[in-house]
Formats: structure tokens, C-alpha cells, sequence
């Protein structure tokens, strides 16, 4: 969302969030508005991938002119690769070491059309910065980084902290406005100190949460913790894992979202191609 505002406008962008349990439901009800679908130049639908029902829909009712672009690097999304108007890669183009998002993929499709072009080159290095921050947190890059790695957590807690439409506008203070601020994210004391606290939060609530953990098996054979949680599910998740090198994955079950979230650190182990996707969702191979 934010790098489409910074691109188009952000009086001329509406955005609808989704999730695996709605993102086909609401893409086909919008397709359906044949005049409201006909009313937007373009549509993105970025990080998240749909069924063989619906892109077949929206191959058949937008031919012409091609509105619709998909952007996602789910492994559990790359036979949408069929569809000329869709884009699913696990690893950047740019460098198949290191592993892409979504954001990155929308990103450097903006760029190549040259979508950013009105902004000053100190602004062009924020939004890069702010690109490669959401990547290195998305693919839990920023676990090897260091201090450098750290700064893409922070940046994680403070859309939790602010909330979504704060957060946004926090992003694109910075992102936009370089004189005031030094290179992005540029955190204020104010920051620092709901950061420093939100940590506290966050290990006092893993810690809580550790004391409920119980030990299943799953069809597959697998030994796997399960937690009732309601947040900070990427940390708590991974946390568990560490800490119990004897389970191979951690659910966690979010009673009032209605979804389980799950994690791993084994490197042979597809919890996202194995798990998730056999109980109808998708992910990452630890995600």
C-alpha cells in the first residue's frame, strides 16, 4: 500500500487487505462489479495468491486490456506462473541468493516503470531502504544481520505499536520528507521508547505463553507444539522452536482471527508446502 501511494497518488489508490481465508471471496466479488472493476486503470494484487478459479476468471473477463497484475513469492503460489499477468518468485531475480517479498516484487515493477521517477534521489534511497528493510524482516533475513537486522524488527514492532494507518503515515513522513529526517527509518526518541517497551511485552508474553505449550502428532508423523496466542506469532513461534529443538514445528492457534499460524527453524521441513497447504493455507517452507 505504501509503495502504491508513493507511486499514484495516494488520493488516486484504494486498498482492500486480504487474507487466506477472504483474498478469493473478495477478489471474485470485485471482479464481478464489471463496472466498478472497469472503473480502475490498474489492479495489483500483491503477497498473496488465489485459486485456479479465479485466475482463470480474471483471464477470461480481463482480456483485454490486462488491469490485473499479481505479485507473490509464496512457493505454494509459483503454478500461477502460468498466467502471463502473474509473478511468483521465491528468490530475487536480481540475486537468487537471497530470498524476495512481495513488496520487493511490487517494488521493482514500479521502478522498471519508472513510477518513481518525480522523486528526488534521496528519496529514491528511502524507498529502497524501506524495501530491503520489509524483505530482510519477511524472509526472517534480519535473524543473520546483526545491529542491521535489528532495525527491521524495530520497524515491524512500530507498525504493531502505531497501528496500520499511523504507521503508514509515520513511513511516508520519512520516506518522503529526507530533509527533516536523517536516512530511513530515522526513529525519534519517542519511538526508541515504545520500542524498548514493546520488547518487554513481547518476551513477557513468550514467556507466559511457554508454560502452555503441549505436544502433539500430526498425520504426517511430525512431533509439533501447540499454543493458543493471539499475537507476535512470527517471534513467539520461532522462540518455541529454539527453545524445544526436540519439536519439529510450533502451531499456534488464534481463536478470535479464526487461523493457525505456524513455524519451524528445521531447514527440512516445508511446514508452508507441507502443513499449511494440506489444511487449505500456504506460506514459506518455516512460515
Amino acid at each position: 500500500a505504501i509503495l502504491a501511494y508513493l507511486a499514484f497518488g495516494r488520493e488516486n489508490v484504494d486498498v482492500e487487505y486480504c487474507d487466506y481465508k477472504d483474498v478469493n471471496e473478495k477478489v471474485e466479488a470485485f471482479i464481478e462489479q464489471e463496472e466498478l472493476f472497469k472503473s480502475y486503470d490498474k489492479v495489483y494484487i500483491t503477497d498473496i495468491s488465489i485459486s485456479e478459479d479465479v485466475a482463470n476468471m480474471i483471464n477470461i473477463l480481463d482480456c483485454p486490456p490486462k488491469r490485473v497484475r499479481l505479485f507473490d513469492h509464496h512457493a505454494t503460489a509459483l503454478w500461477l506462473n502460468q498466467y502471463e499477468w502473474c509473478k511468483v518468485l521465491v528468490c530475487a531475480p536480481t540475486d537468487s541468493y537471497f530470498k524476495t517479498s512481495g513488496t520487493e516484487l511490487f517494488a521493482m515493477h514500479l521502478f522498471e516503470n519508472k513510477l518513481f521517477d518525480h522523486y528526488n534521489a534521496k528519496t529514491i534511497v528511502n524507498i529502497e531502504r524501506f524495501v530491503q528493510i520489509v524483505r530482510d524482516y519477511d524472509t526472517w533475513r534480519w535473524k543473520e544481520l546483526g545491529e542491521e537486522g535489528v532495525v527491521c524488527k524495530q520497524v515491524n514492532d512500530l507498525f504493531y505499536i502505531y497501528g496500520r494507518e499511523e504507521f503508514i503515515n509515520w513511513t511516508l513522513k520519512r520516506l518522503k520528507y529526507y530533509g527533516s529526517y536523517p536516512e530511513f527509518p530515522s526513529f525519534s526518541d519517542e519511538d526508541l521508547l515504545l520500542l524498548e517497551q514493546k520488547q518487554k511485552d513481547i518476551d513477557r508474553y513468550i514467556e507466559k505463553k511457554d508454560k502452555h505449550l503441549m505436544a502433539r502428532t500430526d498425520a504426517f508423523g511430525y512431533t509439533y507444539g501447540v499454543i493458543f496466542a493471539e499475537q507476535y506469532f512470527s517471534e513467539l513461534g520461532n522462540r518455541l522452536c529454539e527453545l524445544y529443538p526436540e519439536l519439529d514445528y510450533v502451531a499456534m492457534i488464534d481463536i478470535c482471527g479464526g487461523k493457525v499460524s505456524y513455524r519451524t527453524v528445521r531447514e527440512d521441513l516445508d511446514v508452508g508446502g507441507t502443513i499449511a497447504h494440506f489444511n487449505g493455507g500456504g506460506g514459506h517452507p518455516k512460515a
